[in-house]
């Protein structure tokens, strides 16, 4: 009896929960879904996030990546990722046979859409914990959060001296609110010539140097590249 109760009660709530849903739109029942199961979701992505670390560093263990690009939040639904570094391999002379590079146009980190900005935030976070990316291209707002979590190196330790001094005009000081410390964590890369090229960004993108990247020494050629040179 008190099972046959149990399971009157379950297919009740499954009613009412489906009656809800229906007067809803997708949208709607996407924000819907997500608030009232978010604890049981976010094990699941916890779960997800666990999964896709180990599975990043395994293959790391079988390739080598040599250097990592993210581009977050560009416009990664017009970029085309594979010509561009097709270009960035030529320019450096190519890459060996068992060694490869990432240029990822994809990561979205959304405030407003709690769905995917979520998934791309733990995956965002995996990678960085995991030590694969070794520079991060970014709009003004998301750098600046980053740097003041204590992600980015002062530039001074980064690029050569006839770097600092060409570029001296666009190095951006910034917070780190983690060190206490006020330094040149981003160059200002608006306008260079692989962003008006590819059209990655459409407003002011800053550039900087991953603080645990395990390829940072790439990061000026990197940035050479990127300005033309």
């Amino acid at each position: 009896m008190n099972d046959r109760n149990r399971k009157e009660r379950i297919k009740d709530k499954i009613r009412e929960e489906t009656g809800k849903l229906k007067l809803l739109s997708w949208k709607d029942r996407l924000i819907y879904v997500w608030d009232y199961y978010k604890p049981q979701m976010g094990a699941i992505i916890a779960v997800i996030f666990v999964i896709y670390l180990g599975i990043t560093i395994y293959h790391n263990l079988q390739i080598d990546n040599v250097f990592s690009v993210y581009m977050v939040n560009c416009g990664s639904y017009t970029i085309d990722s594979d010509a561009l570094l097709a270009d960035y391999t030529d320019y450096i002379g190519g890459i060996g046979e068992k060694e490869e590079m990432t240029f990822d146009t994809s990561t979205i980190l959304d405030e407003e859409d709690v769905n995917y900005g979520y998934a791309y935030q733990m995956k965002f976070t995996a990678v960085l914990t995991a030590k694969m990316v070794d520079v991060i291209l970014a709009d003004p707002d998301t750098f600046e959060e980053y740097a003041g979590y204590g992600y980015f190196v002062d530039l001074r330790e980064v690029l050569t001296d006839e770097q600092l001094e060409e570029w001296s005009d666009l190095l951006v000081y910034m917070d780190n609110t983690e060190e206490g410390v006020n330094a040149p964590y981003a160059i200002d890369l608006t306008g260079t010539a692989v962003v008006e090229e590819y059209d990655l960004y459409e407003g002011t993108v800053y550039g900087g140097v991953v603080i645990n990247g395990e390829n940072t020494d790439k990061a000026p050629t990197f940035l050479d590249w990127m300005f033309g040179d």
